[in-house]
């Protein structure tokens, strides 16, 4: 399957530093990207808060094509302008993203 002209879904991990949640919270408002037309190919994006662990966190993000994607992810808006969750990146995992292609949908 080539993702490169069909949807892709961003998920990078977050999480709350001993300020706790409400700091990531605003870090996420003020970023300027995830509001809708602000980027083009971003279709939506949302800051998601696991149930079981409070203090982890993913922002998630769906994009046109993997094209529109690696475009912003690569280019200078994003390159040079640090984001606010920085700080919040859960790199315990490993990798503190991770892009998918879906592979598998009902319709």
């Amino acid at each position: 399957m080539s993702t490169t002209t069909q949807r892709v879904r961003v998920v990078v991990y977050l999480r709350a530093d001993d300020d706790g949640p409400d700091a990531l919270e605003r870090a996420y408002r003020e970023i300027s990207w995830v509001r809708p037309g602000a980027v083009p190919g971003l279709l939506c994006s949302e800051l998601l808060r696991d149930v079981d662990r409070p203090a982890e966190f993913a922002l998630h993000s769906e994009w046109e094509s993997l094209e529109a994607y690696r475009t912003w992810q690569f280019g200078p808006d994003h390159k040079d302008n640090p984001s606010a969750l920085r700080p919040f990146q859960d790199r315990s995992r490993g990798r503190h993203y991770a892009v998918y292609g879906v592979s598998s949908q009902d319709a």
